[in-house]
């Protein structure tokens, strides 16, 4: 179970390999005199890194404790920026390849130190916005001066950065740090290159030596297929937005025309409204008008019905009277003459039946 914990990485690239040329790996030995070996490396007068690596790569026999593994970290801790270079390559393995147990704890252990003293937040770098957050932040956080601090927060940064990242994040954020150090190197060139002088001569060198380098030429294009790679991602997000706005853009035309259409209508609405409102004034107005009239028309018809009446009336009166009078006289003698009262009355009853 130990052997399985602390087998060794996998997709080790060639730059950090330090054991290339070989076939044979570091024995594993007990945890005692892996320590030994590895306060011998770290004392020594050479770069212990090329030492370091393959030992680590290779792990120990048994469990990695949190007591070895903190021995390890402050051992590397106590050398300036030996800890930093180690977690680069540990970084880039964990990413791309695969770190055993041993490896994986250190790492785990540096970055948390690094990403406290840098005040590293990988959540900050989250969402849409995330590639132009992590330039703003690089830019603003990265030291100028003096130089080994700019050296360590760059690569403390890197080794940050390089944890679950997304790639056009991870490109962004790279290149503003890499670009921020090099504008404060004091190794930094005076008269600027062009970024087309400056990837002919990586091809130039890659293929001047005898045997063509397969590394420098592959490093040289690595930088552009990233670009490339951005490049071609921003292309395709610019097409969907082109295609969205498009859409969205016919969606607009066509709610600006139902706008103008419900616009036309509405006042057309406004206006048949506005007449039917004269036309029911113009009606109320002649009602009032015709009501006035039918109430003067009333009042004198009434009052020549009236004098109609009275006049007919007296008229009737007096018909009456005289006949009646003529009948009783006809009547009211020595000698009536039934005749001629029969006769005013027959007249009484034709005047009462007109």
């Amino acid at each position: 179970m130990a052997n399985q914990e602390n087998s060794p990485a996998t997709s080790v690239p060639p730059g950090l390999d330090d054991n290339r040329g070989t076939k044979k790996r570091p024995a594993k030995v007990a945890p005692e005199a892996f320590l030994e070996s590895w306060r011998s490396v770290l004392n020594g007068k050479e770069d212990p890194v090329r030492k370091l690596r393959p030992m680590l790569n290779a792990g120990f026999a048994g469990d990695a404790t949190t007591d070895h593994i903190s021995i390890l970290v402050q051992s590397l801790r106590q050398h300036p920026g030996l800890a930093e270079r180690i977690a680069l390559s540990l970084a880039w393995r964990d990413r791309f390849g695969k770190l055993n147990s041993l490896s994986r704890k250190c790492l785990i252990e540096l970055r948390s130190a690094f990403a406290s003293s840098i005040s590293f937040d990988q959540n900050e770098f989250a969402g849409y916005r995330a590639a132009q957050n992590v330039q703003t932040w690089a830019a603003e956080h990265a030291p100028k001066t003096p130089p080994f601090e700019r050296d360590t927060w760059f690569r403390r940064f890197v080794v940050c950065l390089l944890k679950d990242t997304e790639p056009k994040v991870l490109i962004s954020g790279l290149v503003t740090s890499a670009e921020s150090w090099m504008s404060s190197s004091s190794q930094t060139v005076t008269k600027k290159k062009s970024a087309e002088q400056s990837f002919v001569r990586g091809i130039v060198q890659a293929l001047s030596s005898p045997t063509i380098s397969v590394g420098r030429l592959s490093l040289a294009l690595s930088g552009v297929q990233a670009v490339d790679a951005q490049f071609q991602d921003m292309l395709s997000r610019e097409s969907g937005l082109q295609r969205q706005i498009r859409t969205q853009q016919d969606e607009i035309n066509d709610y600006e025309t139902r706008v103008t259409k419900l616009d036309e209508d509405l006042a057309q609405v406004r206006e048949e409204s506005s007449q039917r409102n004269t036309r029911i004034a113009d009606l109320t107005k002649s009602l009032a008008d015709g009501q006035e009239r039918y109430q003067l028309l009333d009042q004198h018809w009434r009052g020549v019905s009236d004098q109609e009446l009275a006049k007919q009336s007296g008229s009737f009166r007096e018909k009456v009277s005289q006949e009646l009078r003529e009948a009783l006289l006809a009547l009211d003698r020595d000698d009536p003459n039934l005749e001629m009262a029969l006769r005013r009355l027959r007249r009484i009853e034709d005047i009462l039946k007109k």
